[in-house]
């Protein structure tokens, strides 16, 4: 049969608008929490999605987050609610750019902090061009879209300082019903010690599993049940034996995104599982 004739069964046109169907109800949200740690190589980049809302915690490296948003969010939305620079560098930062350019963001959300790197300047250059909105955080705010609650934990306003930019880092908790999630950016020990908190179910683990963040005395407060950690190939050593003993202590399972790629936990605001 020619390709002209098969264009013209009524199956054909069936059977095709079928399978479109099946692929745009696939692809509708769940009515869940999605919360996903996406594989960006060394750096962080996680995408946090509920229904219709997307917000992105930092961009990674590269272009890499591309990948986690085309896979993680619906094919017909190019929309972001919210993008979270934890702090300006390098491997936090420069795949924000393709994001921007790709996506409609309303909001973008920082410490404040600037800096004079090429990166950074560009993407100072394509918000302004897409007028998306800043807005500068401090220890106390508080974001609400919806169900999804985020509690800015650090840094205090008094506290920024340019020369120590890990160390004013946006630490947010996020809340969804009874699940909750602790997102620490590359904070150190310095900065864990002065933070007031609870138990939480999910604990990204800061700066990638440096030695010098993720202490006992934080682990033992919070008692994470699982800990993330977003990590590639380095020369840091990361992550340390030191914090993977540290989280074996407190009984956390420990998944890396090096292993096993991008980390997806479900949540219906009660119970939650990490989805292989």
């Amino acid at each position: 049969m020619s390709e002209a004739k098969i264009l013209k069964e009524p199956l054909f046109w069936l059977s095709l608008f079928l399978i479109l169907i099946c692929w745009v109800l696939f692809s509708l949200p769940d009515g869940k929490l999605h919360l996903v740690f996406c594989d960006v190589g060394q750096g962080d980049a996680t995408l946090i999605t509920y229904r219709q809302t997307q917000v992105l915690i930092d961009g990674g490296p590269d272009q890499k987050v591309l990948q986690c948003l085309d896979q993680k969010m619906p094919f017909y939305d190019r929309r972001l609610e919210m993008i979270v620079l934890t702090h300006p560098e390098q491997d936090h930062e420069t795949g924000l750019i393709d994001v921007l350019e790709r996506y409609n963001v309303r909001y973008f959300v920082s410490n404040g902090l600037r800096k004079s790197s090429a990166t950074f300047l560009e993407l100072e250059k394509i918000k302004e061009e897409k007028k998306v909105l800043s807005v500068s955080v401090k220890t106390g705010d508080r974001i609400k879209i919806g169900p999804l609650g985020f509690s800015v934990l650090w840094p205090p306003k008094e506290f920024l300082q340019e020369d120590e930019l890990n160390e004013s880092s946006v630490v947010l908790k996020l809340s969804f019903g009874h699940f909750k999630a602790l997102l620490t950016g590359d904070i150190s020990e310095k900065v864990e010690k002065k933070l007031d908190l609870k138990k939480v179910e999910v604990l990204k683990v800061a700066h990638h599993g440096s030695r010098f963040s993720t202490s006992a005395a934080f682990l033992e407060m919070i008692r994470p049940e699982l800990a993330v950690i977003s990590v590639g190939q380095n020369r840091f050593g990361h992550p340390t034996k030191e914090v993977l003993e540290s989280l074996n202590q407190v009984q956390a399972k420990v998944v890396r995104t090096d292993k096993v790629g991008a980390v997806e936990i479900v949540s219906d605001g009660w119970r939650w599982y990490n989805r292989p």
